[in-house]
């Protein structure tokens, strides 16, 4: 097994997907950074829309992610809106141009086509490969998992169905707001691999 090699394949796999991203961008004037803000905030949840969530997801600095944030703003995809709780605190919230704009991304780049010569099963090892790659860089680097809620060791049942909470915050969750991913998520010790939305 040639580990060199293997690395070698996710430089490129990851160089020519950034490259589709660039063009996806330009033909938006925009900026890969700001779509990839667009695409963290589409999948987080009401406790990580917040711009240190938002760079911290993304590894860049707090200068980064304010310069990406107000562009996005003058061009309408997001707005911001202070905490009910705390004013100090600022949330981040998609316009529905911004949503929009999210659901539209996959038309604008050939993901879809990348996988399509895969069958079903080589998908699902490559998926479980990828989350258990991703899983340990972020614990070797001491990295947020950004997980979905669903997956967190924080998640309780309540006796609706409908309805679960959250462990650190006592708030009530929608079973849809489950599946968002969050800046606090943890997995259950015994838990090895990641469930990721991918962006």
């Amino acid at each position: 097994m040639d580990k060199q090699k293997l690395f070698q394949l996710l430089e490129r796999v990851g160089t020519l997907l950034r490259a589709e991203e660039r063009k996806s961008a330009t033909t938006l004037n925009l900026h890969p950074a700001h779509l990839q803000v667009l695409r963290y905030l589409a999948q987080c949840n009401r406790y990580s829309d917040t711009p240190m969530a938002v760079s911290e997801y993304l590894g860049t600095t707090k200068g980064t992610t304010s310069q990406s944030l107000l562009v996005l703003q003058r061009q309408g995809y997001l707005r911001k809106k202070p905490d009910p709780k705390d004013r100090r605190i600022v949330h981040l919230e998609l316009t529905p141009k911004g949503r929009a704009l999210t659901r539209n991304l996959a038309l604008l780049s050939n993901k879809g086509k990348i996988l399509a010569g895969l069958a079903t099963a080589e998908l699902q090892i490559t998926q479980q490969v990828l989350e258990r790659l991703l899983c340990d860089l972020q614990k070797a680097n001491r990295h947020r998992t950004f997980g979905q809620c669903h997956t967190c060791r924080y998640l309780l049942t309540t006796h609706d169905k409908q309805l679960f909470r959250c462990g650190l915050t006592q708030e009530l969750l929608r079973t849809e707001e489950t599946l968002k991913i969050c800046q606090d998520h943890a997995f259950p010790p015994s838990s090895r691999s990641l469930e990721f939305t991918a962006s």
